[in-house]
């Protein structure tokens, strides 16, 4: 059965792989220690497609999505709730002026927090990830487990600003979480969504796990985010895409590495040349990393009057 774009519900998409669940399960257990077999509820293959119109890619079936037994394996890695990034960087200059300010998925709190000490803002973030909330809640930033649907109800057209940073990729029904994100902006106000930009240099990595369910159910790009402006009230008044982060080099190279042919000499000598020039390069010089695309994505959308 052909499934519909989880945007438009359109049945207009394109194939694009099959994933044979066994590997994924024997693949998370090897280099993240994590059992997925209740995640993808035996389901033999996972399929990903892209939807024609929309260009927006997305795997099925949705039961295949983590559970939140997934995000608190993965909260034990240091790396995976970054209390910095870059799209924080650029969103505190676009939540200028702005006074009311909520962050759906806000992991253990950290921009939240950052906004009140630095913006002296009414900010908060609601996060569904319990053991996240209970950090943040020790430490004084205001989070909660609120509902998104439930608080777009209750608080229609109430904040200056609402942001979202790497977590438009991991749920299932973008459209409807996209409507309660708008439900959630004062007309005038803005919304900033931060994401994986699925052309980046990472799209040739051979075994991006993370990329994948269950951890991530679609892969955004800027046509995208450019045409959702035609079903929600919206439009872009800034778009910016990273460029390549200090602590993505290493990775960065694996994979330009792993594209070379298969020749011995060709391999031998770029492999020098990348362990010897290239990434010390790459790593102290940050003019040179802004000539490379790198991993996330930013929007930042005004809400019609």
């Amino acid at each position: 059965m052909i499934p519909q774009s989880p945007l438009t519900n359109s049945q207009d998409v394109t194939l694009l792989k099959t994933i044979p669940t066994e590997k994924l399960i024997e693949d998370w257990k090897n280099i993240f220690e994590i059992d997925i077999t209740e995640e993808v509820r035996e389901h033999e293959n996972i399929y990903f497609y892209k939807c024609n119109e929309t260009q927006l890619k997305f795997f099925a079936p949705t039961e295949t999505v983590g559970s939140a037994k997934l995000y608190e394996h993965l909260q034990k890695f240091e790396w995976y709730y970054m209390p910095q990034k870059w799209e924080h960087d650029v969103a505190i200059q676009d939540l200028d002026n702005c006074h009311k300010i909520l962050e759906v998925g806000c992991g253990e709190g950290a921009f939240v927090e950052r906004l009140c000490k630095e913006l002296k803002v009414d900010a908060q973030g609601i996060e569904l990830n319990s053991s996240a909330v209970a950090y943040a809640r020790k430490k004084g930033i205001p989070v909660s487990q609120d509902d998104l649907y439930d608080l777009s109800n209750q608080k229609a057209n109430y904040f200056d600003a609402v942001c979202t940073f790497q977590v438009l990729e991991h749920v299932v029904e973008p459209r409807n979480f996209l409507s309660s994100l708008v439900k959630l902006v004062k007309p005038g106000g803005k919304l900033i969504i931060a994401v994986p930009n699925s052309k980046s240099f990472a799209k040739y990595s051979e075994n991006n796990l993370l990329d994948e369910p269950p951890h991530h159910m679609t892969q955004w790009c800027r046509d995208t985010f450019n045409h959702i402006t035609s079903i929600y009230p919206i439009q872009v008044v800034n778009f910016r895409f990273e460029p390549l982060a200090e602590y993505h080099v290493d990775w960065y190279i694996s994979i330009q590495l792993s594209r070379l042919p298969k020749i011995r000499l060709v391999k031998s000598l770029c492999f020098r040349f990348a362990r010897h020039i290239l990434k010390p390069a790459l790593k102290n010089i940050s003019p040179l990393r802004k000539l490379i695309i790198g991993h996330t994505i930013y929007v930042c959308y005004q809400k019609n009057p």
